[in-house]
């Protein structure tokens, strides 16, 4: 093998070959070489200099190169590297290295370890190359996937106030309303029917945030039944008269999330008109004007409400919840109200789950 083929593998600039020297020097790699038994710098790269500042002639040792890493990767940085190089490993390290103005840069070093035919080390031949750009881009996408953990963790801690407020609430001022306008005290059965009640209100939030377990009924009547009898009850102990209008089957059946909340909407339109309406009728009506679109439409004749005023005001905690489910479902609403008529009414674009 020729003496410029051997210069070439070991990275040792050749004092008679100015064509490799010039290469190995304008490269934006830094190459370097080290003594392993005297631990001294063999050959460091002018480039050097451009990205950190201390002169060539001030890489002397490994001491150098050492008390110029960060103080916290110092110990590791070094530990690891004389290891690997003891067991003859080639290696790389990253690290931030101390520029001559006090700053820091972001590195990383590519070692290749040279060994005796008895297998001892030698030399280390390598290359330094400036990356701290790329940690810099490592980082914001860290800190942006931290942020958008955040971010879903407080959407999750809405979704489950949303739903505590929309389904326990309802049920329990469904009680409230119920225990205050009957007579005498309540009997057992009554009891056990109220607790089950606050459990199956319990489960379907569960199940809202499980929704690939959720099964959707197999039609509107199916849907719609066990609704209808929760609140029938409570209406007619209030003298509220309910007009319950639906199709028996559906045109297109929507998918979980939208089944879950428009149940959800139903629920909490309905304790509104119990909570504050003073109604005496309400109409319920549900028809796909499209095979692919479903229409709710929940009517009062009670005092009715400012819908501007109550939004600016943040009381209308109710209504952004059913407007913030209604849309994550792909769906609109829309709540019209004067003395004499409130109108809450959503329109779904039925979907299949993605």
């Amino acid at each position: 093998m020729s003496e410029a083929l051997i210069r070439l593998r070991t990275l040792e600039p050749s004092t008679d070959n100015g064509l490799y020297q010039t290469l190995l020097e304008s490269t934006l790699a830094i190459p370097f070489k080290i003594d392993w038994a005297t631990k001294k710098y063999a050959y460091i790269g002018p480039q050097i200099e451009a990205l950190l500042g201390w002169s060539p002639e001030s890489w002397q040792t490994v001491n150098d190169w050492a008390e110029r890493i960060h103080p916290d990767e110092r110990e590791s940085t070094v530990s690891r590297c004389v290891e690997l190089c003891i067991a003859g490993v080639d290696h790389e390290a990253d690290y931030r290295a101390l520029t001559a103005n006090g700053h820091f840069v972001w590195v990383r070093e590519v070692v290749h370890v040279l060994c005796d035919e008895q297998g001892q080390t030698t030399a280390l031949i390598g290359f330094t190359f400036d990356i701290t750009e790329r940690k810099k881009n490592e980082q914001l996408r860290a800190e942006l996937e931290q942020e958008q953990l955040a971010n879903a963790r407080l959407q999750e801690r809405l979704r489950l106030t949303h739903d505590l407020h929309d389904g326990l609430g309802g049920a329990l001022v469904h009680m409230i309303a119920f225990v205050e306008q009957g007579e005498g005290a309540l009997e057992r059965e009554q009891m056990l029917s109220m607790l089950k009640l606050i459990r199956n209100d319990l489960r379907q939030t569960i199940d809202s945030n499980t929704s690939p377990q959720v099964k959707v009924p197999a039609s509107q009547q199916e849907w719609l039944a066990p609704l209808r009898h929760r609140f029938s009850t409570l209406l007619d102990t209030l003298d509220i008269q309910c007009d319950w209008q639906f199709a028996n089957a559906w045109r297109t059946a929507p998918n979980a999330l939208q089944y879950l909340a428009m149940t959800r909407l139903i629920e909490e339109a309905l304790t509104n008109v119990i909570k504050h309406s003073q109604a005496s009728q309400v109409r319920f009506y549900s028809h796909q004007p499209e095979a692919d679109v479903l229409v709710l439409e929940i009517e009062d004749n009670g005092v009715g409400f400012d819908v501007d005023a109550v939004d600016a005001s943040g009381l209308g905690i109710g209504m952004r919840s059913m407007a913030t489910r209604i849309a994550r479902v792909g769906g609109t609403l829309q709540i019209e109200s004067r003395p004499g008529r409130t109108l809450l009414s959503t329109r779904v674009q039925l979907s299949t789950p993605a």
